[in-house]
């Protein structure tokens, strides 16, 4: 999990944050920092080794040669520009997505232009509809402003920078539905504690309002006692949730105990990369979200 104790303006991770983003037993990664120096961890002053955004973007890029058949002997003989440029090259030869809109919005984010974003995103909403944007062009931009901030072209702020504005733009577009009359039923949607992103729970808060239920939305990082004195309150139908930032497993599997004793977990429908990661923890009572046709309960 992330390390709190440090300076809360950046990021750090523990060796099973590592192992968990990359798979790469955490054995391994020390074998391959000691034979090899490919990492080096700080450690705090409690002797606890750490692991900064750097480390991680570089572990991650040396992940992806090690899997396409590098030779880690010959990683390691590679500088680390050497390595972030050829992880670069591989990523942009998978061409992720070929539409000329997601290398528009690409643009727009790189030159952090505001207006361009808001306007396309506007005009693709009314020429295609907001779920076949969401679908066709945010998923795939949103793996591909990933895959940059991997290889160092995309900053953190970048992508904080697009995503506000992404935020803005469902806010706009779920206080334009009209609320059914007679909701199909309830629904509280929220992000755990530590929890902010908020982009998929706004989706899912857009279709399901779309679709004539009536929704509670409490937005990112709910304390669990908030939440529960909501659910006794509201006494939903359903619960959605979204966990994409590192989990270790045990925090994992306590949102999972906590969530099943306020509702039952095959009302409860979560989606995420976490999901993905511990999907050998997750309870088979609950409804996993892979795809746009899960979100439809």
């Amino acid at each position: 999990m992330l390390l709190s104790c440090l300076d809360k303006n950046m990021a750090y991770y523990s060796i099973k944050d590592l192992e968990n983003f990359t798979s790469i037993k955490a054995h391994t990664i020390r074998i391959w920092e000691q034979r090899y120096n490919l990492l080096n961890p700080k450690r705090t002053e409690t002797n606890i080794r750490y692991y900064s955004d750097k480390d991680l973007k570089k572990i991650l890029n040396i992940n992806l040669l090690y899997n396409q058949g590098y030779k880690i002997s010959k990683i390691a003989k590679l500088s680390e520009s050497e390595i972030f440029e050829e992880a670069a090259n591989i990523l942009n030869a998978q061409n992720i997505s070929g539409e000329q809109e997601v290398e528009r919005f690409i643009r727009y984010i790189t030159d952090l232009d505001e207006k361009g974003i808001h306007d396309s995103l506007h005009q693709l909403a009314n020429d295609i509809g907001v779920e076949d944007l969401y679908r066709n062009i945010l998923i795939p931009l949103l793996e591909k402003v990933g895959v940059l901030w991997q290889v160092n072209t995309i900053t953190v702020s970048h992508e904080h920078f697009f995503s506000n504005i992404l935020r803005e733009f469902f806010i706009v577009k779920i206080e334009s539905l009209t609320t059914a009359e007679s909701p199909k039923g309830k629904v509280i949607l929220f992000l755990p504690e530590h929890e902010r992103h908020e982009i998929s729970l706004l989706f899912y808060y857009y279709i399901l309002k779309s679709r004539g239920y009536e929704c509670y939305y409490l937005g990112q990082c709910v304390p669990h006692a908030d939440l529960k004195m909501i659910v006794e309150k509201v006494k939903p139908d359903y619960l959605f949730s979204s966990l994409i930032a590192e989990l270790s497993e045990d925090r994992f599997i306590r949102i999972m105990q906590q969530i099943s004793e306020l509702i039952h977990l095959s009302k409860l429908y979560v989606g995420g990369f976490q999901i993905k990661n511990f999907k050998g923890k997750v309870p088979a009572e609950i409804n996993t979200i892979q795809g746009f046709e899960d979100i439809l309960i």
